[in-house]
């Protein structure tokens, strides 16, 4: 075969490629100027410029699964494109999975890995990895060019084994090395306090049997008097989807916690079971921030979007989807975003949470940035729990 045919082929192969991917990613309608066929075009006629105009020969392979990771980044930070030893690699993992994680929350915003949530006193804590942080790199592979699969798949290992990120701080411009050593999966404590009569719960994940800890918590709290509650969903960034709509019925005896839906996903509702909720029924507050991610952010949409509770604090990171894992032709796969999740209003929680109450952290920092201003170091007044407390005080005191 010529190399002008190979070329021509390979070309053809690389339009085939993006037009299934691009079945999944547009619309089956859509509007004339986003039409697949016309975009497709354009594809190939800047394939045909690289081939024919760049300054030296082109890698035509590596053209090709650049085209194909940009596609599936174009469409949210969830969605990845795995080329064959990616795969391979992943599938091997799932044979024998890794137990241990660094203990912290990590997703992608901004070009880069952003880490969201990181267990107070666990071994990223003790690292001096804090919420807030840009992972420039891990290892050596730059998190900008990692998908997320990658990322995931980077930070899981063998209890016991170490890693390096570089690490970009807080009011820090350069990158500094952090080594955490991975550990075994343990369960956070949940943290639980009573100010006179307004009980606080501090949930730190949404991991398998929080629910029936915090249904638990309730009643020691109204057995000590408590007549109000507040939830503090702040920094509770792991845990399950199905354990989040648990603890939400347990404040709600009817209405719409939740529904699941996609292109190809049938609407799936999740309504409240009268016979899971507790009796709680006394006022409600919930504190969230940036670092209220994923399943917490369903369970405070769905206790504000009912009218069960006041929602404080700063806007929420925003993540609330589910992938698939379809494996392509030629050996490599996708991890595609087929649905998300929405709020009882029809609002997506990929879209964060809007307080009703804004209220920063600390004195001096900035909306989604709660963390004390530059050079102010030593304990700071919780903005957030004040208002909530003093909120929850003000109704008790008008009963």
């Amino acid at each position: 075969m010529s190399r002008k045919t190979s070329l021509a082929v390979f070309g053809i192969s690389l339009v085939l490629a993006v037009s299934l991917m691009a079945a999944a990613a547009w619309p089956r309608q859509a509007p004339v100027n986003h039409d697949p066929a016309r975009q497709l075009g354009i594809l190939a006629e800047v394939y045909e410029h690289i081939n024919d105009d760049y300054v030296t020969t082109p890698n035509l392979s590596k053209v090709s699964e650049g085209a194909l990771h940009g596609l599936l980044s174009s469409l949210d930070s969830d969605s990845s494109y795995l080329d064959r030893q990616q795969y391979q690699s992943y599938l091997a993992e799932q044979a024998n999975p890794p137990t241990g994680n660094i203990q912290a929350v990590i997703s992608k915003r901004f070009g880069y890995a952003d880490v969201v949530d990181v267990r107070p006193g666990g071994d990223a804590a003790k690292a001096g990895l804090v919420r807030g942080d840009f992972v420039e790199a891990i290892g050596n592979a730059g998190t900008h060019d990692l998908s997320m699969a990658a990322i995931a798949q980077a930070l899981r290992g063998a209890p016991g084994s170490t890693l390096t990120l570089n690490v970009v701080h807080m009011h820090h411009s350069n990158p500094v090395p952090v080594v955490i050593t991975r550990v075994a999966p343990s369960m956070a404590p949940l943290a639980v306090s009573r100010h006179g009569g307004v009980g606080v719960i501090t949930v730190p994940d949404f991991d398998h049997g929080r629910t029936a800890q915090i249904a638990a918590a309730v009643k020691t709290l109204q057995r000590g008097g408590a007549s109000a509650l507040i939830l503090d969903l702040r920094n509770c960034g792991g845990g399950s989807y199905t354990e989040a709509e648990r603890t939400a019925n347990l404040f709600l005896n009817h209405g719409t916690i939740t529904y699941l839906e996609g292109q190809t996903v049938p609407r799936v509702t999740t309504t409240a079971d009268a016979a899971q909720a507790i009796d709680a029924q006394g006022r409600l507050e919930v504190l969230v921030n940036f670092g209220t991610f994923g399943p917490a952010e369903l369970a405070a949409a769905a206790l504000q979007q009912n009218g069960r509770a006041q929602v404080i604090g700063d806007p929420t990171f925003g993540e609330g989807s589910t992938q698939k894992l379809i494996p392509v032709g030629d050996g490599s796969a996708l991890w595609l975003t087929v649905a998300r999740y929405y709020s009882p209003k029809g609002h997506a929680i990929q879209d964060g949470v809007t307080p009703d109450v804004a209220q920063v952290r600390y004195a001096g920092a900035l909306p989604d940035m709660d963390y004390p201003p530059e050079g102010v170091s030593g304990p700071l007044p919780d903005l957030q729990l004040q208002k909530a407390l003093a909120l929850a005080q003000s109704h008790n005191a008008t009963k």
